[in-house]
């Protein structure tokens, strides 16, 4: 539309000479990019699986760029100061976000007047790994089981405090309530570093952690693994029952992660990093990495797909939300 008054006065000759280097430079752009360093925005504080992925990602896609890629971790607000950190950059594949159920599914189905809205503002680039989430409490707990917890939350409401660092693990503990028929105390968190520092502490009782965190601890004796939330046992912690197995048959939590860029940023651009970040996630190296740190499977979807998944999980994770008091505090 603005291009109206140059085609009336100028003629159709001149104005397509002068729009000729505006369609020209996002490619332009592309071929050249990057040029300094990619920022890669983490919602969560540093000792979560996610941050340790991101940060192998980061170091790959940047030696595949030429360029080094360097993690900035923006916890906080439910994953919305990092998105915002990224939508306030220039839209030009610099910025990059690690993007989660949180960012992407289950923010706008809890916010009544949320600042962005992901579908419009936020291009996926690519899909990582999925994992499940452990229920841990500290090592000096008298709960023993998972059956220990729900015996007491049954004693008495709200007696056994649920640490969260995101609408994802609130919605999952919630979901886990309402199958047992008890009412946890949950208490929200920036990050998953407090959250295993008052577990091992006794400040909390139990919380739901991705299980590439929470293993190294595990393995140390600081945390106790009371049930996994997949629906079959984890490799890595073969002798913990699912809470399928502990008496909810019908419950299942797992995360994902996965990567965007402003919508706003040039296609050629963001097509670029796809194909890098593609390609790093589909290498061995990556594969062995996830398996051995975050414990997760590898999706590796790309952007358009990424986006579909997105969208099946907005419908499911829509019911839990209106069945869920996802909001309270």
């Amino acid at each position: 539309m603005k291009f109206s008054l140059p085609l009336r006065l100028l003629g159709f000759g001149l104005a397509i000479s002068m729009l000729a280097p505006a369609l020209a430079a996002p490619a332009a752009s592309a071929d050249s990019f990057p040029s300094r360093p990619l920022r890669f925005i983490v919602p969560l504080t540093q000792g979560s699986g996610s941050d340790t992925v991101t940060r192998f990602v980061a170091d790959q896609v940047g030696k595949e760029l030429g360029q080094p890629g360097i993690v900035e971790n923006r916890p906080g607000a439910d994953t919305l100061i990092a998105v915002q950190s990224m939508l306030n950059a220039p839209a030009d594949g610099y910025s990059i976000l690690l993007i989660t159920p949180s960012s992407m599914v289950i923010n706008p189905l809890v916010h009544d007047s949320l600042p962005y809205d992901p579908q419009r503002d936020i291009r996926p680039l690519a899909s990582a790994i999925r994992s499940t989430s452990v229920l841990v409490t500290g090592a000096g707990s008298g709960f023993k089981t998972f059956d220990d917890v729900l015996g007491a939350a049954r004693k008495k409401a709200r007696s056994v405090s649920m640490a969260n660092y995101s609408y994802h693990y609130r919605l999952g503990g919630l979901q886990m309530q309402q199958m047992a028929g008890v009412e946890f105390n949950h208490i929200p968190y920036k990050g998953a570093s407090q959250v295993q520092s008052d577990l091992m502490g006794g400040s909390v009782d139990v919380a739901l952690l991705d299980v590439g965190g929470a293993l190294p601890l595990i393995r140390a004796g600081k945390l106790r693994p009371l049930a996994v939330t997949g629906k079959a046992r984890h490799p890595e912690l073969p002798a913990v029952p699912t809470v399928r197995e502990s008496g909810l048959p019908n419950y299942e939590l797992s995360v994902w992660i996965g990567f965007g860029v402003s919508s706003k940023t040039p296609e050629p651009i963001a097509h670029k990093l796809e194909m890098a970040l593609l390609k790093v996630i589909d290498k061995p190296e990556f594969k062995d990495f996830a398996a051995r740190t975050a414990y997760a499977d590898v999706i590796g979807q790309s952007g358009k797909q990424m986006a579909t998944m997105i969208g099946a999980e907005t419908v499911r994770y829509r019911q839990l939300v209106k069945t869920y008091d996802v909001s309270a505090r």
